[in-house]
């Protein structure tokens, strides 16, 4: 029983065997299969595992549950890169009414919902988005620039000793034209897409052998476009 009540779990490692195994046969009769413990305690629909949360929430003293969910796409098994298409699939699954009607769900998507394809008749049709309230939240060229400006002397602040002598994040970008460090830069709109341009950004000037740490058009263009392929 211990097995098959923990087959269904693949984000986190299992318990050992043992452990559930004891926990079990304490807690139930060697006649309780796992189907009927699994569909009186943890439920077998998102919205049976939701209603036992808040049962179990309840008993023990509070007065409901809210939910936060986040970084979805830094779940291997969402990961867009690996997975392309995961994750729109895990949105459309989320996104239906029945859950969403839970109430006090807070769901933080890496991408709007047209990129998701959350917008299509049948996802409207499902999600009732019209009784729900949703927003996309849109970053502009200047909030990242800001972001990576904090970011990129935070980094730097903890290894200096000199706290006054840290580069400013547009430092990076002395070669390169204001018009086309504005243009690259308005093709990023979230802080996932601004991360992954600057890693690779970081890892080409680091390739390139040299003491110039400034980024040439052609390197911050390349960054650019890998953010856009990695994105969701």
């Amino acid at each position: 029983r211990a097995q098959e009540l923990q087959e269904p779990i693949r984000v986190v490692p299992h318990r050992h065997q043992d452990l559930i195994q004891d926990l079990v046969s304490t807690l139930f009769s060697p006649a309780d299969n796992s189907q009927a413990v699994r569909l009186q305690f943890i439920g077998n629909s998102c919205h049976q595992k939701m209603d036992h949360l808040q049962n179990l929430v309840r008993e023990l003293g509070y007065a409901s549950v809210a939910v936060f969910g986040d970084c979805f796409d830094e779940v291997t098994l969402l990961d867009p890169v690996v997975y392309p298409s995961a994750l729109k699939a895990f949105a459309k699954e989320v996104c239906r009414n029945d859950i969403l009607n839970f109430g006090r769900l807070h769901f933080f998507f890496p991408d709007s919902r047209i990129a998701l394809d959350l917008n299509t008749d049948r996802v409207l049709k499902e999600a009732r988005f019209d009784r729900h309230f949703v927003r996309d939240l849109v970053w502009s060229r200047h909030q990242l620039e800001d972001l990576a400006e904090r970011r990129f002397r935070a980094c730097q602040a903890a290894a200096l000793v000199d706290k006054e002598d840290v580069p400013h994040f547009l430092d990076l970008f002395a070669k390169v034209g204001a018009e086309d460090f504005s243009s690259s830069l308005a093709k990023l709109h979230t802080p996932r897409e601004l991360l992954i341009m600057m890693t690779e950004m970081l890892a080409r000037i680091e390739s390139h052998n040299s003491d110039d740490f400034s980024v040439a058009s052609q390197d911050m263009e390349i960054s650019v476009s890998k953010a856009a392929e990695q994105a969701v």
